[in-house]
Formats: structure tokens, C-alpha cells, sequence
């Protein structure tokens, strides 16, 4: 266990009420219905006051452009001035906030106070694995194991592959320098974004052309949680389906994880929009779309959520002409949140992909279900067909307050010349309301195939 954070309310009308997270988690505080605390009769609480992300044993508050601020050890954090409205009060100059075991938040009437739990530290501080740097003041005292500090990684961001290399048991019985993954040859780098790169590589045994992935923790990697991330990633190898990107292997080195899919030729639906002006006509996209939701559709019936739907995790394969499509990525963000290794993806500076964001993979961060990558699957599809995002995300509004309370555009009102039944379909797939939208990718892609 890497550690546990425990909020516990000292005063106001849940004195008394605890909260544990053992794992990483999102907490919202406010009168809105979705928060975990809902303080409705406390005129000093705004609708959502503040978000705390836990990633134990760290955790950070980010106030929501709340009327009054929130509170840590005395200091006033956010707030809103007066006549801003409470978008206008999120901004991002109101900065993250570390919270340490002790400190005490309050708000209106409500205080609470921060417990945190983590193992010992060991006998020598945290360094980096690469530079051999003292890397504590990055990561506490707490946290022990393999980590590459950030001077490291943003000079190795063009080639997180390098950071692997450096790493002895990575590279032992590799073959040539620059191929630090035994058994492949590294041929060249072919995407990065996230967490990391991809690289097209071959191999060794068959020659085979692959499609390499590999992600740094944003955190220190200790044997246990790194074991466990690789007991989840082996249950992905079940998915196979001709539209779902088979995992072929998989390992880890250091801080870094590789994984070897198939490799696609013809690039993204991302790399397609582009080439086609920035969005796709209902002719060429339609056929994409239904074929992205039968690999979603045999992955929900396995029990499997992706989490991570986005025009750069479609990937199209084959024909150029008539291409077959295959879903990235299954699973991968999932398990590496869950393990704690994507660091703070909602408050920090490590923000995920909230474009594609439903609303509930916020309020019920653990408990994402298929009706989610339908939401962000639909989003995907309105971006193809627009060229434009569902939401739209003003310049220094936070994204996480743009995601619980904006509304989405119907689709026609971005392009009215996307047939009425498509956009009712898509508009539906939508809805903020996770009752209201199709319950999984099978019945979103039946309403579909009706619609086109």
C-alpha cells in the first residue's frame, strides 16, 4: 500500500463524517447534488467550493471559483471578486494547493481536517534513476522507489525511450545501443503525447513491425504497485477483436513502462482529419464510427471501460481507401491512475483530456461505467464530423468547472449540414445526464447504424 489520506469533518452539519482514499481518487465539496460532500443549507458554500484529487500519499486542492474561497491552515485560497460570475472565479490564477497531514480546510461553517498515512520512509533519500539527483524535494520523503525527476524527463521528452536505456536491466541482452527493450529493434519515434511516445519497432523473433508505447510514472514506482499495474495490464490481452489494438506485450523498466501492440499503417483518425481540412463528411466518417463502436461494443460485454476515447486512441489500419479501425489504448489509462502513476491529471500541471471528459468521471472518479465512453466516444464522433469540440473551453477558464457545468452544443448548431438523425444520435450519446445516453457502445452503435 502506498499510503492512505483520510479527510475528517471537525465541525459543521457532518461533524463526525470520514473519508478514506487508499487509491487515487477525486472529492468535490459544495450544495451541488454530485458532490461527496453537499453542504446544501450553508449559505457560505458555494454549488462546488473546492475538488480535492487524492493520489495517496499526496493530495491537492483547487478551489472552484467559489464565492468566498476556501480556507487551508487560515490562508484564503480562490474566491471570486465582486460581480464575477463563478466561471469567471475559476480561473486558473487561483494555483493548486499541496495538503499536508495536519492541515485543516475550512468553508462557511464546515472544517476539516487532513490525515495522512504512508509507509515508512526508507534509510536513503529518493534520486533520481537517470541524473542520481536528490529527488525528494519533488516527491517527499514518502514516496520511495524508481523515478525519473523532472529536469530528466522534459530533456528526454523527444525520446522517453532513452530514459528506459539508461536504466542497466532494461537494456541488458538488447542487441544495438538505442534499443533498450530486449527483443526489439527501435526504428523510429511515430507519436508522443500524455505520459510518453509511441515508436515503430520490429520484432526480433519474426520481424515483425509493432507499434511500441512507452510511459514514465509521474510518481516514484515501488515493486508492489508495480507489480499489481502489471497483473491488471495482463487481464487486457483478452481483447482481441478486429477492431480493438491487440496487446502483445508488455514490461517495465525503472519508472517506465513499454507495451507492444499491433502496428497500425494508417495512422489516427486524428492524422485523417487533418488531411481532410479538419473534419470528415458523414460518408467517410460514418463507416469509421460504426466500426469503432463494435470494438467498444465486445469490450464493454467483457467488462472492460476504457476511459481514454479520443480522436489519437482511433486508429485506422489496411485499405487506405476503405480502412479498418482499431481502438488504442484499452485500458491503459485506467490501470495507470488506478496504480497512482499518471501523478494529479485533474489539479497540478498534469491535466488529462477534458474535451472527451464526461462529467461523471469526475464526480465518480472510481466507478466510470460503459455509458462514459459513450460520452466520449460521441465526442470523438462530433469532432470528426465538425472540426469543433462539444464543449467549448475559454481561455484561462478552469476545464474541470467547464466539464460539471457547461453544456454541450447540439451538434447541427457546429455544422447544420450533418443529417438531422445522425447529430439526434450523437446529441443523445451526450447527454449530461448519464440516464438519459446510451447504456453502452452495442446500443449506441445499433441507434447509429439506423441513423446513417
Amino acid at each position: 500500500m502506498l499510503g492512505k489520506v483520510k479527510l475528517e469533518v471537525l465541525e459543521g452539519p457532518m461533524d463526525g463524517k470520514v473519508f478514506e482514499f487508499e487509491e487515487h481518487d477525486i472529492f468535490l465539496l459544495g450544495r451541488a447534488s454530485d458532490c461527496h460532500i453537499r453542504l446544501q443549507k450553508d449559505p457560505g458554500i458555494s454549488r462546488r467550493q473546492f475538488i480535492i484529487e487524492v493520489n495517496p500519499p499526496s493530495a491537492r486542492i483547487r478551489d472552484l471559483g467559489s464565492l468566498n474561497g476556501t480556507h487551508v491552515n487560515g490562508t484564503k485560497h480562490g474566491g471570486r471578486r465582486k460581480g464575477e460570475t463563478p466561471a469567471e472565479g475559476a480561473k486558473l490564477r487561483h494555483p493548486d494547493v499541496e495538503i499536508r497531514h495536519g492541515d485543516q480546510i475550512r468553508v462557511g461553517k464546515t472544517l476539516i481536517t487532513v490525515g495522512i498515512e504512508a509507509p515508512p520512509a526508507g534509510s536513503q533519500r529518493l534520486r533520481c534513476s537517470n541524473c542520481m539527483n536528490d529527488a525528494a524535494p519533488e516527491v517527499g520523503d514518502v514516496r520511495m522507489g524508481e523515478y525519473v525527476c523532472d529536469a530528466c524527463r522534459k530533456s528526454g521528452e523527444a525520446d522517453p525511450l532513452a530514459l528506459l536505456g539508461a536504466r542497466p536491466r532494461a537494456a541488458r541482452g538488447s542487441g544495438r545501443a538505442g534499443s533498450p527493450i530486449h527483443g526489439y529493434e527501435i526504428e523510429r519515434k511515430i507519436g508522443a503525447g500524455g505520459f510518453g511516445a509511441v515508436y515503430l519497432a520490429r520484432r526480433k523473433q519474426d520481424g515483425r513491425s509493432v507499434a511500441m508505447k512507452v510511459m514514465l510514472s509521474r510518481v516514484a514506482v515501488d515493486e508492489a504497485s508495480r507489480a499489481m499495474f502489471l497483473r491488471e495490464i495482463e487481464t487486457l490481452k483478452q481483447l482481441r477483436h478486429k477492431n480493438i489494438v491487440t496487446l502483445l506485450d508488455h514490461g517495465a523498466a525503472g519508472a517506465g513502462f513499454f507495451f507492444v501492440m499491433d502496428f497500425c499503417t494508417g495512422g489516427t483518425v486524428q492524422d485523417l482529419m487533418i488531411r481532410r481540412g479538419g473534419k470528415l463528411s458523414v460518408a467517410e466518417a460514418g463507416p469509421l464510427m460504426l466500426q469503432a463502436l463494435e470494438g467498444l461494443a465486445f469490450a464493454h460485454e467483457k467488462g472492460f471501460v476504457h476511459r481514454d476515447l479520443k480522436p489519437p486512441n482511433i486508429l485506422l489500419d489496411g485499405d487506405e481507401r476503405r480502412p479498418t479501425v482499431r481502438v488504442s489504448d484499452f485500458g491503459l489509462a485506467k490501470c495507470f491512475e488506478r496504480a497512482g502513476f499518471s501523478g494529479n491529471t485533474l489539479t497540478g500541471q498534469f491535466v488529462g483530456t477534458p474535451p472527451f471528459m464526461p462529467p461523471e468521471q469526475v464526480t465518480n472518479y472510481k466507478r466510470v461505467k460503459p455509458a462514459s465512453d459513450v460520452w466520449s466516444l460521441a465526442a470523438t464522433f462530433y469532432a470528426m464530423l465538425t472540426g469543433r469540440l462539444p464543449l467549448a473551453f475559454p481561455k484561462g477558464i478552469d476545464p474541470v468547472e467547464v466539464v460539471l457545468d457547461c453544456e454541450v452544443r447540439p451538434l447541427r448548431s457546429a455544422d447544420p449540414a450533418v443529417p438531422a438523425a445522425v447529430a439526434a444520435v450523437i446529441d443523445r450519446a451526450l447527454s449530461k445526464n448519464i440516464r438519459d445516453r446510451y447504456e453502452d457502445a452495442g446500443q449506441f452503435g445499433r441507434a447509429l447504424m439506423k441513423a446513417i
